[in-house]
């Protein structure tokens, strides 16, 4: 019998909403849950149950295989990520199917790459990175940890993003 692997999307939010599709779509999921602070008063967001809120999180330990932390707040998915660490829950990394990686790519843990993206060759991407629908990384890049790649972002060879760096949706880094 094979083993059922457990993601906890922590934030029911929009962008967790996303993450939760992406990870079911890449079928590496058994089953994905929730834990967000709307919980008790809500119980499911896009179909998926939400069980806990973000302080009861320890008391599933036992019951998830991995986690990741879907907030597009910087310092917060941080936070979220370091509370994962420290309870020991490993961060899962969830890539949407449609997106084309190279398989040169580094892709550090606790990252989210959302539908439609293009990683190429090289690219190095650290902890806990946000790369948002439909944006394009090429060669020799590197995205610092805990960046966020707003929906449609480009970045063009040898280009480096600073850690904890917000790029609004549609920026170019070209120079």
């Amino acid at each position: 019998m094979r083993e059922e692997k457990v993601l906890l999307v922590l934030g029911a939010g929009g962008h967790g909403k996303s993450v939760a599709e992406a990870a079911s779509l890449s079928g590496q999921w058994s089953k994905i849950m929730f834990a967000d602070d709307s919980w008790p008063q809500k119980t499911e967001v896009a179909g998926f149950p939400i069980v806990a809120n973000i302080e009861m999180v320890s008391a599933l330990i036992s019951t998830v295989t991995a986690a990741i932390p879907a907030v597009g707040n910087n310092q917060v998915r941080k936070d979220w990520a370091q509370r994962l660490k420290n309870l020991e829950i490993p961060l899962a990394t969830v890539i949407h199917p449609s997106a084309i990686i190279s398989p040169t790519a580094k892709l550090g843990e606790g990252i989210c790459i959302m539908a439609g993206c293009v990683i190429g060759v090289d690219v190095r991407i650290e902890d806990g990175v946000i790369v948002n629908l439909a944006s394009a990384i090429d060669h020799d890049s590197e995205i610092g940890m805990f960046s966020h790649l707003s929906v449609g972002v480009k970045i063009t060879g040898n280009k480096i993003v600073k850690p904890f760096t917000f790029l609004e949706a549609g920026s170019i880094l070209a120079h």
